[in-house]
């Protein structure tokens, strides 16, 4: 099997692979993690791989395809590699097991589909027993109504039988209803749901989905005020709530209300009714708002003036002008021009890459940016500038130059990303060699090898604030790398007091950003270990900014969501699905977390 080398000698080791494995015909797990860290390609002729043992060999299999080197097959079936109506309508045809009734659903939803409902074909009431009962389908017959599908009689019994079994969630059902009326499918909405901070979000979220014309109104008058008064709630199917509830929900609402405002944004959008909000001024919240500013793609009158302030809508940090940049550029250039330069030539490199996302071409210091942005620990500004030289509309030729030193930096992310951009342009470009592992890459592996080795699950206890618990069960033998980075941030105490920036009902609950937003990571990648893994309800797996851009943040699913697997490292799912699955559906948007603690014996 592969020596069990000094790890910065890791990548020229692994180009032996070949003749060592003639030596001693195994491929360990060890094998699979070094390989797929260094992510060169693996010369094994069919010989070899038939002398290994059956597990060895669906390892070595596995880790060809997570390299993805030129050559390679893909990981991925045809039907989630490059899904097609056709193809989905076939495996509707052949459903049998929930699983394939749920996905088959959601993807024929996803082309629009008036024969998604064919997947549900066949089901009868007694079916409802064996049900799932975390497997959501209130949204998907919703949107598969709104594409003219028809529910048989029989579908229904079916669907009935569910409701009976206290298998329909009724703030999913009373979101889907909410859809179905405001696009005139059905008339009225279903008795109010209690009003808390997940059914408030979950309803918003399916009240933004309709358009902006009937939006308008409520939008403007209902939400002029955190008030239980409001006609908002019961006209988006809610109860009335009390003043706590809004308060533990405000961050959501504004989020939501800032999410609604649609592209290009009228300016109508932003003369809401009554004073601010008592969390207006909250990080998340301006965060939020600032996004909904950006769409707004021409000036509006008093806005110049309020953006021309030393700290515009108190946005204090280079985070937060980075994210207004792009609503700054609209409305005062010449403001914009100075926030720019100070984000482009400042220490925080997230912020930076706002700054490059904003230069409508290449800047005249081009060089001495690269060298700054070559040094930044985030991948962000990395990102954005290799993405940019093609943007910026270079000649092929200056773009080749500009990228081909990328791929010798220090982060194989960089490498991948230039790779990426120059194989476009040529080609014949090679794969790029494997960097040096940094001594942060070394314990990773190392612990991965360790928990590979070890053969137990894992878990991780998420203590959430309002005396909240999660747990987390991971198996390092399916994602041993980014396991062992999660195990790392946490032993740091990387994760505790962190803000929870991304709840989205009946999908995922995002967690891990050091801004408590969706941006930037530990300051370091670590590489995808994607699989067949099915993302069913509680799934946890890594948030991504593209291939092997792995770090610190990763959700967990509320529902099935198919579209993921195979494409986002899946390393486990929570214990104790019904309970975490109360917290998660009725999770705040900027909840905090307390602590993250590895349990291992």
């Amino acid at each position: 099997m592969l020596l069990a080398l000094p790890l910065p000698r890791l990548a020229a080791g692994l180009l032996a692979v070949a003749p060592l494995f003639a030596q001693d015909p195994h491929f360990t797990g060890h094998d699979a993690i070094q390989a797929e860290w260094a992510r060169q390609p693996l010369a094994f002729t069919d010989a070899q791989k038939a002398a290994l043992a059956p597990v060895d060999r669906a390892r070595l299999e596995r880790t060809i395809r997570r390299i993805g080197a030129p050559g390679a097959p893909a990981l991925l079936p045809p039907e989630l590699d490059h899904p097609t109506e056709a193809l989905w309508l076939a495996k509707a045809a052949e459903a049998r097991t929930p699983r394939e009734r749920f996905d088959a659903l959601f993807f024929l939803n996803r082309f629009k589909s008036p024969k998604a409902l064919m997947a549900l074909d066949g089901l009868v009431a007694a079916d409802a027993a064996t049900w799932p009962r975390h497997l959501h389908l209130e949204a998907s017959l919703a949107t598969a109504r709104l594409n003219d599908a028809e529910v048989s009689p029989r579908l229904q019994a079916f669907l009935d039988a569910l409701q009976k079994a206290g298998k329909v969630d009724p703030v999913r059902a009373q979101a889907a209803r909410l859809r179905l009326v405001m696009a005139g499918k059905e008339k009225e909405l279903l008795p109010p749901v209690p009003a808390t901070p997940g059914s408030i979000l979950a309803l918003m979220d399916a009240w933004n989905r309709a358009p902006w014309p009937q939006r308008r109104d409520l939008a403007l008058k209902a939400f002029a005020s955190l008030s239980p008064e409001s006609p908002a709630w019961a006209r988006l199917g809610l109860a009335r709530p009390d003043q706590a509830t809004l308060d533990v929900a405000c961050v959501g609402i504004l989020s939501r209300l800032a999410e609604g405002v649609p592209r290009p944004a009228p300016a109508e959008a932003f003369n809401v009714e009554g004073g601010p909000w008592p969390c207006a001024a909250h990080p998340l919240a301006r965060w939020y708002g600032f996004q909904a500013l950006a769409k707004l793609d021409s000036p509006l009158p008093g806005l110049r003036t309020l953006m021309d302030q030393e700290a515009p809508f108190g946005a204090t940090t280079p985070l937060l002008m980075g994210t207004l940049l792009p609503a700054l550029r609209i409305q005062n250039p010449v403001r914009a021009d100075l926030v720019r330069a100070h984000l482009l030539a400042g220490a925080d490199a997230t912020a930076r890459a706002a700054g490059i996302e904003d230069l409508p071409s290449a800047p005249t210091d081009l060089e001495a940016l690269t060298r700054r942005v070559w040094s930044d620990t985030q991948f962000e500004p990395q990102q954005t500038l290799i993405q940019s030289y093609a943007r910026w509309k270079l000649p092929p030729e200056e773009q080749k130059a500009h990228l081909r030193p990328w791929l010798q930096h220090p982060n194989w992310t960089c490498r991948w990303e230039a790779y990426q951009a120059l194989v476009k342009l040529d080609p014949a470009t090679p794969w790029p060699r494997a960097p040096k592992p940094t001594t942060t890459d070394a314990a990773i592996l190392r612990e991965a090898i360790r928990l590979t080795e070890r053969r137990k699950p894992l878990r991780l206890l998420i203590s959430l604030s309002g005396k909240r618990h999660i747990t987390l069960r991971f198996d390092p033998a399916v994602a041993p790398m980014n396991i062992a980075n999660l195990v790392l941030l946490a032993r740091k105490g990387y994760f505790n007091g962190r803000l929870v920036p991304r709840v989205v009902p009946d999908f995922v609950v995002q967690m891990g950003s050091p801004f408590d937003t969706m941006d930037g990571g530990p300051g370091y990648t670590v590489r995808c270990e994607d699989s067949l893994d099915w993302y069913g309800p509680g799934s946890v797996g890594m948030a991504l900014a593209g291939k092997d851009t792995g770090g610190s943040q990763f959700f967990i699913t509320t529902n099935a969501t198919p579209h993921l697997t195979g494409k986002y490292t899946r390393m486990g799912e929570v214990e104790d699905l019904d309970a975490a699955m109360k917290i998660l559906d009725d999770l705040e948007l900027g909840a905090r977390i307390v602590s993250v603690k590895v349990l291992e014996p």
